[in-house]
């Protein structure tokens, strides 16, 4: 794991932007008072999840309107069974949000 600097932490509460992480493309969103990130790609046809709405602490795809838990990742409504990456966030010292982030295989 790598610790990936997903910009400042200037999202007010609900929202959600891009981000990278090295050669992952990321979304981060702000549910309250924590930070989340996730992948970027909603695996039932690669929309932006970064386009998409909050619902509690779900993020509901723009384009077809899969539903993933921002726990686990896990899909809460189809049309995909497929699961997207989630990462816990924290904003460090500087205001900036930090994530884990394993490196992907090159």
């Amino acid at each position: 794991m790598t610790t990936f600097d997903l910009g400042p932490a200037d999202l007010a509460d609900g929202a959600i932007r891009a981000a990278t992480a090295g050669d992952r493309e990321l979304a981060v969103a702000r549910l309250g008072d924590r930070h989340v990130a996730f992948e970027l790609w909603c695996p039932h046809d690669e929309c932006p999840l970064s386009d998409g709405w909050l619902e509690g602490s779900a993020i509901r795809c723009a384009c077809h309107g899969a539903l993933f838990d921002l726990d686990d990742g896990t899909p809460i409504e189809g049309p995909t069974d497929d699961s997207i990456d989630v990462f816990p966030a924290a904003v460090d010292s500087e205001g900036r949000i930090v994530a884990e982030i394993p490196i992907l295989p090159a």
